[in-house]
């Protein structure tokens, strides 16, 4: 029993099985204490712990879904399934995560990834900005492909969620990501990330002759400009200078400059965001939680976790704000930001901004609009400010958005964790394991006490054994059940069927530059492997290598593998 809850909560955190088997022989003394080996601990997770049925996969984490609206009523989340009533999508949104959108839902990022579940289908991620200038989740969802119409419901649901739309939200380039916000959420201001589209720039554009010349030129055309008007002009140049007037790829840029060029987003707030490196960064954080095997009522468990590793850390920022040593309304990362822009200015540097200001009421505004975009005040504005002898910035200056003394009702709200997951006799038994090592933590040290303990605990256990064969009739629980609950079908609203396999964007693999050259590679290691050389008794020349002899056969497929060398090379 101890090792079946060992392997359940290191496989809910991520933990791998083959250090959970070495943790457990470590325990005993290495692994041939152990009467089980690390392909059992495999073959446990895989039976008990997670579902190889589609069907009862997704009926398990339609349960879970039952289960935590159970536990907290403003738990949301819709499921979508086609005509055969198979499952296609599904988004769910934390009650804690639903409240907080009320405060960081101004400005979203949202993008999805492939690979954290075993049917491959695309998670879609809502990723927000907290009061210290971290990503927050908001939300997530599970979809059936990445089409217009599948991104449509997505959106849908998320109104009917949050009973608001996004202010602003910012995506990749996807065609049918821009069809479904501009059908559903037609007010709000969409943004593509600039990231994406620049990092483009070396496959698009490194055939050309002066490629680092029109690198250098277009960076700067796309970041330096200060007006709408500039950009236009500069950008036109750019194309004429560098005879790029036939670049399908830029042009079609071009055509497309008010979702993506900086300039055209001034005045705007994005809290900091141009790119959708915060749905990035957290791809990463879900790395050591969600896995390309995981079932879908897995899924959704670790991503429980993933939800109370985030809340853990938002509150560790909010204790360290509330030991602040300099009293501030900002939070710590948001006063740190500033105080980087008050150092900015007094550095020697000339600066060519534009900065209006009214000496009468001290409102500023300068021309990078860093204030407008990030609600925090540019080293220029600073520096007009200390020219003036301005020891205080006005209170319009300070958005309660980074505010650490906002009361945010979020934070009184725990994440919804499934406590029932696991069956009555696992949790007893983890609640009396707790009990045992707090105790014997305190009769360590003494030979005398521990012994003391052990006789107690071997004449407690004699006890119950009596006291249970004089209750026979009593039905004793089996602790080799299955540890996760099993819910009965009927619970079930409807016979949902498991998903299809989604096909992940992309080449195939097969058909992926130099495949036919890895595989070439292969059948010769492979050759060489079954026709070793013949090596002879004298002494060998350390700088000649031995090359088996070749077959006709073997000797045109050689000289394919070269062949193909040769065009892998120059390709």
């Amino acid at each position: 029993m101890h090792a079946k809850c060992v392997i359940q909560n290191n496989d809910e955190a991520g933990i791998r099985p083959n250090k959970t088997y070495l943790a457990l022989a470590n325990e005993v003394g290495g692994s041939s204490n152990l009467s089980y080996s690390e392909k059992d601990v495999r073959n446990f997770i895989t039976s008990n712990l997670r579902c190889a049925d589609g069907n009862v996969d997704v009926k398990e984490m339609i349960s879970y879904f039952m289960r935590m609206k159970y536990i907290n009523l403003n738990f949301f989340y819709a499921v979508d399934v086609d005509e055969a009533n198979q499952f296609k999508s599904a988004l769910w949104v934390d009650a804690r995560c639903r409240t907080s959108y009320e405060y960081y839902g101004d400005v979203v990022s949202f993008d999805t990834t492939y690979t954290r579940n075993k049917h491959g289908l695309p998670f879609a991620s809502f990723v927000g900005v907290n009061h210290h200038g971290k990503s927050t989740l908001l939300g997530c969802a599970l979809m059936g492909n990445e089409k217009i119409r599948c991104f449509e419901w997505v959106f849908k649901q998320w109104l009917r969620c949050m009973g608001s739309s996004l202010q602003a939200i910012i995506t990749d380039q996807c065609k049918s990501m821009f069809g479904a916000i501009k059908n559903v959420l037609p007010d709000t201001r969409h943004r593509w990330c600039i990231w994406h589209i620049m990092k483009k720039i070396p496959h698009k554009l490194r055939i050309y002759a002066r490629y680092k010349e029109i690198d250098d030129r277009m960076h700067g055309t796309v970041w330096n400009v200060r007006s709408v008007e500039s950009f236009e002009k500069d950008w036109s140049v750019f194309i004429n200078e560098f005879n790029l007037e036939r670049n399908i790829w830029l042009s079609d840029l071009y055509d497309e400059r008010q979702m993506w060029v900086p300039i055209y987003f001034q005045g705007e707030f994005w809290a900091g965001m141009r790119s959708t490196q915060r749905s990035e960064s957290m791809h990463a954080f879900y790395g050591g939680y969600l896995h390309c095997k995981s079932g879908l009522v897995q899924f959704v468990h670790q991503y429980d976790s993933v939800l109370g590793n985030k809340e853990q850390k938002e509150l560790e920022d909010d204790a360290v704000d509330s030991k602040g040593v300099v009293p501030c309304s900002s939070s710590t990362t948001i006063e740190r930001q500033f105080q980087q822009q008050y150092m900015l200015y007094g550095e020697p540097r000339s600066w060519n901004n534009i900065v209006k200001f009214d000496p009468s009421t001290h409102k500023i505004r300068c021309e990078c609009n860093m204030f407008a975009s990030r609600g925090i005040l540019c080293c220029h504005c600073l520096a007009v400010y200390f020219y003036y002898e301005v020891d205080r910035v006005p209170s319009c200056y300070v958005l309660p958005r980074w505010s650490k003394n906002v009361q945010r009702k979020h934070t009184f709200i725990k994440s919804s964790h499934d406590e029932k997951r696991s069956d009555e006799s696992h949790n007893l038994f983890k609640r009396m394991c707790t009990h045992f090592f707090n105790v014997a933590q305190k009769f360590m040290t003494c030979e005398e006490e521990a012994a003391v303990l052990h006789s107690g605990l071997d004449e407690l256990r004699a006890k119950l054994v009596d006291y249970r064969v004089n209750l026979g009739s009593r039905s004793v629980p089996n602790t080799d059940n299955n540890m996760l609950t099993q819910f009965d079908p009927a619970c079930i609203a409807s016979d949902i069927q498991g998903p299809s396999k989604v096909a992940t964007k992309g080449q195939p693999r097969l058909k992926r530059l130099g495949s036919e050259l890895d595989a070439s590679i292969k059948r010769s290691m492979r050759r060489k492997k079954n026709n070793p050389p013949q090596v002879n008794n004298g002494a060998i020349n350390p700088n000649i290598v031995a090359v088996p002899a070749l077959s006709m056969n073997e000797s045109h497929g050689n000289d394919e593998f070269l062949s193909l060398l040769h065009s892998f090379r120059h390709s």
